[in-house]
Parts: C-alpha cells; structure tokens; sequence
C-alpha cells in the first residue's frame, strides 16, 4: 500500500509547514485529512518516478561507459553516439571528405604558404638595392595586382580552398 502525504493548513488556509503521511489503498485515499490538533490537510501531488522512459532523449548518454572521447572531453556510452553528437555540432567525419582530402589540402595550404614566402624574399632582396616606394612596385608588379594574383596569394584558405 502507498504512504500519501498531506500537506496541513490552518483554518485561514494558510499552511503551516507540517506534513501528514497517511497509509491507505489507491481506492481508500481521502480527500482531505483532520491532523491531530484540528487543522485539516490536503493532498500533496505526487510526482511521477523519474524512469528512463519519461527522460525521453539522451537518457543512456555516458552511463556505465568506459569509452572517452578525446573529441568531445567526456565519456560517451558508444562510438555511435559519438558520432551523433558530433554530428549535432556541425563536425563531419573524415570519411565523408573522399580520399587523401587532408593531405590534398595541406599540400595547397604549403604551396599557398610557400607562394608568400617567396614574394617576402623577392621583396627582402629588392628593399636590398631600392628604396621602400621602388622595391613594393618591383615586388608585386601592376599586373598582378590589377589580375588578382596578389590578393590570391595572401588570401587566408581556412577551408583549403584556393
């Protein structure tokens, strides 16, 4: 049998802070009780068990798991979920970029890298024998600037992308 708790009220209705718990059947519980010095008691709502079925999503995230996840800091129950959560914050798996993807865009990022490089020592060597107005229009000529050859060059690829 169920223990109901009652909450008691003084006869202005306010409550006074004490609670009655009362034994009875589902089919036998009063609507209301009269505590032992007078003051009557309402039922207090019970509130359903907290079950893994009423937490809806993500109830089994991380329990009884001993998988860490570099890629998020903190266990996770699976790989599965792993993946479902690094989906959820925008992350793409490696396998769906196609094949040699990372080494192809480190390969443009070096040639991209090395391209500044080399305007920076043809610029270092013409500041050697010009004055600073001569040595930028020898380095970056009017042709490449006009055609956009400079701006490609040192344009920041976050992507890879040239």
């Amino acid at each position: 049998m169920p223990i109901f708790e009652y909450q008691v009220y003084t006869p202005d209705g306010k409550p006074t802070g004490r609670t009655i718990e009362h034994l009875c059947s589902y089919s036998e519980k009063p609507k209301s009780l009269v505590s032992d010095d007078g003051h009557y008691a309402l039922p207090i709502p019970a509130l359903p068990a907290k079950t893994p079925g009423a937490w809806h999503g993500n109830w089994s995230e991380g329990l009884s798991s001993n998988q860490y996840s570099a890629a998020l800091g903190r266990k996770v129950a699976n790989t599965y979920e792993e993946a479902k959560i690094m989906k959820a914050k925008g992350f793409i798996p490696e396998s769906d970029l196609g094949h040699n993807w990372v080494a192809n865009t480190q390969e443009k990022l070096n040639n991209h890298w090395k391209a500044q490089e080399d305007y920076s020592i043809k610029f270092k060597e013409n500041m050697k024998t010009m004055s600073p107005e001569d040595a930028v229009a020898a380095t970056w000529t009017a042709q490449e600037c006009l055609d956009g050859t400079v701006d490609n060059i040192y344009k920041q690829p976050l992507t890879g992308e040239k």
